[in-house]
This record gives structure tokens, sequence and C-alpha cells, in this order.
């Protein structure tokens, strides 16, 4: 502003004459609602210590109470439900099963007498009862399998 502009302001004021609310209407503008600030203000402080206070309610509340520690015993695996892989590559029968309890840990029984005449090759991925289900087929012979 220069003193020019400074001047007509200064010729024209009068006290009490001039009106904000007029001020905004003359300029095609809505008067801002200055007189609800205050209390906009105020809701919002409230609001603020009331959700505070509603917070702190809840976690005093519902806070983790501390739970004594226990001590979870998980069970072995059951090797005859255990998947491994295992390859065999023109095996005697009792190579085979050799391998099988070793790999597995099991206890692979009724082998048939002539198990070195029955030669196997096999890649195979499972457990140890359905290689053995697999094997009787092959070779139509009984062998079980139990646990060690």
């Amino acid at each position: 502003m220069d003193n020019k502009d400074i001047d007509f302001i200064a010729r024209r004021y009068r006290k009490g004459r001039f009106d904000a609310d007029t001020g905004w209407s003359g300029l095609g503008l809505t008067p801002p609602p200055s007189r609800w600030k205050r209390y906009r203000v105020a809701a919002a402080v409230a609001a603020t210590v009331v959700l505070s206070a509603t917070a702190a309610l809840i976690y005093h509340t519902y806070r983790a109470v501390e739970m004594p520690h226990h001590t979870v015993q998980t069970p072995a695996i059951n090797s005859l439900v255990e998947v491994k892989v295992i390859d065999f590559e023109n095996a005697s029968l009792a190579e085979v099963v050799k391998r099988i309890e070793e790999v597995y840990n099991v206890k692979v029984g009724n082998l048939p007498e002539n198990d070195k005449d029955y030669r196997l090759s096999l890649h195979f991925e499972g457990t140890p009862t359905d290689l053995i289900d697999l094997i009787n087929d092959i070779l139509d012979t009984q062998m079980t399998v139990t646990e060690r």
C-alpha cells in the first residue's frame, strides 16, 4: 500500500461505521461464521479429551494380563507318515529294504525268502508305508512296515 491508499482509508474511517459482514457481502461473498469458530475449536478439544479418556479406559480394562508361560511338548513325527525322497538303481530287494529302514527309521518285515532274486530301480517321494505298498504291488510280495 502506498501513502495515497492509507490517506484514503484514514479520511473515511469512522469508529463503528465499518461492519465486517457488510464488507463481505459488498464483495459478493458470504461472511465466514466467525462467531462459531471458537465453538468449533472448543468442540474439537472436547472431542479429543473424550476420545483420549475412552482410549485410556479401554486400555486399562482390556489390557493384556501377563499369562504364565507354558511349554508345549510337540510329539515326534511318526516315521510311518514322514515324507522323504529315496532312489534305487538296479538294487536287490535286500538292499532296498536296508535303505528304507535307514532313511525312514522303520522296520520292514515279512521279506520273501528269495529277496536277492528281486531287482528294483525306483525314484520315490512319500511315506514308507506307501513305498512298501508300491513295492508289494510291483513285486507281488507281502512285506509290512512298522515303526521302530
